[in-house]
């Protein structure tokens, strides 16, 4: 074959040379993009990397009312981690959400959390008050009609629907010493709280001695029981006092992070069902 160049000069060359020529561009091609594909991931790691690493533990100025001088829900530091190490440790990719004006934080997946309506949807949660810490699992109900952007219904049909996912949730209440948590707003807040037996729950009331044995039929009735027009926080959680979450330190994050994951199973039931259209605001 003739090659003839704009300039003027003319190569005479075979086909063969010209296919080896050409195939080695094409190899240094994909080499390139290859290359430039790994230092995307590479770049995407460092900075997924960097969530969590100014934190060193708790500190006892963290334990107090509000939020003034703390900075461990950001997400450089806990809030971050906690993130980082659910997005590590399972198929999903978490970010963390400080709660304005609260010691409080969110870990949730940004396709099933928006910030303006935060409330709706199942999330992870990370607390601070004055005495420790209170983290697990949280949904809230509304104090009215609610639409398929709320989280509540698909919640309640999946706990009713499924006793693999009740086994699951019962099995982590037992190994990590869980227990629920029902806040209804109109009738003071702290109504019952619930454990697991070896043989099913036992509802406590808060306001009197009485501890009732029930299955899980009884237990979701009465979250459906609840008034419409009344709110309603649900916590599946575990607390640590101070003194031990601050003499943990770092390792903190394994403790909290292993609650999350053994609760899995009922944020992705929570969610599943919400189209993933919405934003992560």
């Amino acid at each position: 074959m003739v090659i003839r160049y704009s300039n003027g000069g003319v190569l005479e060359t075979t086909v063969e040379l010209q296919a080896r020529i050409w195939q080695n561009i094409q190899a240094e091609e994909s080499l390139k993009s290859r290359v430039q594909t790994l230092d995307s991931l590479s770049r995407r790691r460092r900075q997924g990397g960097q969530r969590g690493l100014e934190f060193q533990g708790l500190q006892d100025h963290d334990f107090q009312k509000g939020v003034a001088g703390t900075s461990w829900r950001a997400r450089t530091s806990l809030g971050g981690l906690l993130a980082q190490r659910m997005s590590d440790t399972t198929r999903h990719f978490f970010q963390s959400y400080a709660i304005y004006r609260r010691a409080e934080v969110h870990i949730a997946q940004p396709t099933y959390y928006d910030t303006e309506t935060k409330w709706q949807q199942a999330k992870f949660v990370f607390e601070l008050d004055s005495e420790g810490a209170r983290y697990g699992f949280y949904i809230e109900k509304n104090e009215g009609p609610m639409d398929d952007t709320w989280h509540w219904p698909n919640f309640l049909g999946a706990l009713e629907s499924e006793p693999k996912l009740r086994q699951e949730v019962e099995f982590a209440m037992r190994r990590l010493g869980l227990r629920w948590e029902v806040y209804v707003w109109d009738d003071g807040g702290l109504i019952a709280q619930v454990r697991a037996l070896p043989t099913g729950l036992t509802w406590e009331w808060e306001d009197r001695a009485e501890v009732e044995e029930i299955q899980w039929p009884a237990f979701i009735q009465r979250l459906r029981d609840i008034e419409t027009e009344k709110w309603c926080d649900l916590y599946l959680c575990t607390s640590i006092v101070k003194d031990l979450a601050i003499a943990s330190g770092i390792q903190l994050v394994d403790t909290v992070t292993e609650v999350y994951r053994a609760l899995l199973p009922l944020y992705e039931a929570s969610t599943r069902r919400i189209s993933s259209g919405r934003g992560s605001g």
